[in-house]
């Protein structure tokens, strides 16, 4: 299973791993991406650091996926998949979108990996949904198909968003002036936690999503209430992608900020706006919501791909296949 690389290509870093005996990532090792050049630099030094020569990839890039050149979305890095198989001697590549990653990691997930947001219920047959908070926000979905999966990437972290209550019409208002239109990853994520914070704090000094975090945690009001509204925002969203999957199977929530949030990501604030969408409360009452806590499921949705790769290379298409 070695001779498959397994790299999930963000915006703020770099995650590689092989994956294992079991199918599962190991040799993880994460790269800043401040500090090499590109895709290519990246994977060049895992595999100088680690002695690897893997025969085949698994990219999960924060991007779309359509052809084989890509270019990420918040970082300026645009790359081919065809020559890097070809500068790797790779047999083959295949690269998805993050979040599609992520979305195959939740059929393999296991118990410890999750916890839930609310009380735990149990989930129906049907699709799964994942939203992740990051350097923006990724939504992807898992489909049942017969006896198999499907995973469906998208770019709903882009879609227009709305205030739904007087409070937040107040912090959408001011956040208009700043860009429009706005886009649900202009809240819910990393820089839009900190565009909360100014918003509710219009005269205060600007502080970047950790030292929110952290004033939070010393008691600070002001830190607490951007991150209930952050909180209150996300929930209300993940029940839009509920109401709009009919995600039986589960609503999860993965990604940087909600993990690093820890005790601050209040499940209560959390689930009365995932399940507040009026005339479905009883639909979005019986889906269970879940924190992933693993720490890279973009890489567990890889070696799930690579596992099929080895086992049938035709059930893996992909114009950035090789």
């Amino acid at each position: 299973m070695t001779s498959v690389l397994l790299a999930d290509i963000g915006g703020s870093a770099c995650r590689f791993a092989v994956c294992g005996p079991d199918g599962r990532p190991e040799r993880l090792a994460i790269i800043d991406s401040e500090t090499v050049s590109g895709p290519e630099a990246a994977i060049r030094r895992y595999l100088a650091e680690t002695g690897l020569s893997p025969r085949a990839a698994v990219l999960a890039v924060a991007a779309p996926v359509a052809g084989d050149v890509i270019k990420l979305t918040n970082r300026d890095w645009r790359f081919s998949c065809e020559k890097l198989a070809a500068g790797f001697g790779f047999d083959r590549i295949h690269a998805i979108n993050d979040f599609e990653a992520v979305a195959h990691a939740l059929a393999v997930l296991r118990p410890d990996e999750t916890r839930p947001l609310g009380r735990a219920c149990p989930p129906s047959a049907g699709p799964m949904a994942v939203l992740g908070p990051g350097t923006g926000l990724g939504v992807a979905a898992l489909v049942p198909h017969g006896a198999a999966w499907i995973a469906l990437a998208s770019e709903g972290g882009h879609a227009s968003f709305g205030p739904a209550a007087a409070d937040e019409r107040i912090v959408f208002g001011r956040l208009g002036s700043e860009a429009e239109p706005i886009a649900v990853e202009t809240v819910i994520s990393g820089p839009g936690l900190e565009r909360i914070y100014r918003a509710l704090n219009p005269f205060g000094i600007p502080l970047e999503a950790r030292a929110i975090v952290a004033q939070a945690r010393a008691g600070a009001s002001d830190a607490r209430a951007a991150i209930d509204l952050f909180v209150r925002l996300l929930g209300r969203f993940a029940g839009d992608i509920a109401l709009t999957l009919k995600a039986t199977g589960g609503v999860y929530i993965a990604g940087g900020v909600a993990q690093k949030l820890g005790s601050l990501f209040d499940a209560a604030i959390f689930r009365a706006a995932f399940e507040n969408h009026p005339p479905y409360q009883d639909l979005l009452g019986a889906i269970p919501t879940s924190l992933m806590v693993c720490p890279e499921p973009g890489l567990i949705g890889c070696a799930a791909l690579a596992a099929g790769m080895l086992a049938d290379p035709r059930a893996l298409r992909s114009s950035a296949t090789r």
